[in-house]
């Protein structure tokens, strides 16, 4: 089944504003060519520009923050609404992810989950920011399986990772919390496929890829 021309856009939309908030933080990161199941590497050579080259020996095993890191992406685009009874506008919904994908990405030590939300704000110009996004490392991503964040779906090769996004509330003297937390799938017997309940909230160093990394799981 071919894949929507619209979807292809904002799937380059996403994989392009990871890519810029990587250079943001002085990191490289490149598309790769070849679709194997990861969407851009990312590298750290900026931080050898910081050194002498004769410091550098070269018998010298790389540091870890020197590993190539290979994610994937994945985007929506999505409206938030506000309920009569809430104080701020709110979408739930998931984003898709392959079995096999999803496998892979558990298993490779060097690679990480990157999410993006573009949010419509065209009705409200003076919104400075209508984009959200998230890492979760190899090891984040195996934890959140294993604890059934990937919810599971009728097509036997397919996952979603269920969201709810709030915008931030206009007040801003009052305590925020983390605008994005994740569902699970529901434990309970007589539940069926794709049934969920409330999860854990993304971890606040998760949305700054300045701390992009795949050696820990985020608290």
């Amino acid at each position: 089944m071919s894949i929507p021309a619209k979807l292809l856009y904002l799937g380059a939309a996403g994989e392009h504003y990871v890519m810029s908030e990587c250079f943001r933080h002085d990191r490289e990161a490149f598309k790769l060519p070849i679709d194997r199941g990861f969407d851009l590497v990312v590298t750290n050579a900026c931080k050898h520009l910081s050194f002498p080259a004769s410091t550098i020996g070269a018998s010298q095993q790389p540091a870890l923050d020197e590993i190539p890191l290979y994610l994937q992406v994945k985007s929506r685009q999505v409206q938030p609404k506000q309920a009569p009874n809430e104080n701020r506008p709110r979408w739930e919904g998931s984003f898709s992810i392959k079995e096999s994908d999803l496998s892979l990405i558990c298993n490779t030590p060097n690679a990480a989950l990157a999410c993006v939300l573009f949010i419509d704000a065209s009705d409200q110009l003076s919104k400075s920011r209508t984009t959200y996004a998230w890492w979760m490392s190899s090891a984040h991503v195996k934890r959140l399986y294993e604890s059934g964040h990937f919810i599971k779906t009728n097509n036997p090769d397919l996952r979603e990772l269920w969201i709810r996004f709030s915008e931030p509330v206009s007040d801003k003297t009052q305590a925020q919390n983390t605008y994005v937390s994740l569902f699970k799938q529901d434990q309970r017997k007589e539940a069926a496929v794709g049934d969920r309940s409330s999860g854990e909230m993304i971890p606040k160093n998760c949305f700054d890829f300045g701390k992009l990394c795949w050696v820990n799981s985020p608290a």
